[in-house]
């Protein structure tokens, strides 16, 4: 069973015999240095000098990432600004394309009206050409002597 609270690594200074009659170690200096064991951080140990290099090491490099991170958060927010800016003109030439879109239909169907107002005058001025071209034809129809009468006129 292996427990990892401090009170488990509570021991007092060792004053027994180091070894047994054999040259083994005794039970309470095994624990003893089983003890100082778990309480130095396992097999390696420690060393002071190392660790406040690492910790200056990581805190530099907390701050550069600090520091790049504000960064981006302020070219963010420029491109946000950007974007945003777009956006309204675009919007505003969607709603101008609207409006031109608006009055090229409303050019084309005054274009068809007079279009067909103009189909409709010619068509009316050409029926009544072609009417006055017919009452002429037959008037001058009317008052010619064909061949065919000068033929009977002389043989009487």
């Amino acid at each position: 069973m292996s427990e990892t609270s401090s009170s488990n690594y509570y021991m007092p200074y060792y004053t027994g015999p180091v070894t047994d009659g054999k040259g083994n170690p005794t039970v309470g200096f095994t624990r003893y240095q089983l003890a100082l064991f778990n309480r130095t951080g396992k097999e390696q140990g420690t060393d002071a000098s190392y660790n406040v290099e690492q910790i200056t090491l990581a805190l530099n490099t907390a701050k550069r990432a600090e520091t790049d991170a504000q960064s981006a958060i302020g070219q963010a927010a420029a491109a946000q600004a950007t974007a945003t800016t777009a956006l309204a003109k675009a919007n505003q030439a969607e709603d101008d394309a609207q409006s031109a879109e608006a009055d090229a239909k409303s050019a084309l169907l005054a274009a068809q009206d007079v279009l067909v107002l103009t189909l409709l005058t010619s068509s009316a001025q050409w029926a009544k050409a072609a009417q006055y071209l017919d009452d002429a034809a037959l008037m001058a129809a009317q008052s010619q002597i064909w061949p065919s009468l000068l033929l009977q006129s002389s043989q009487a």
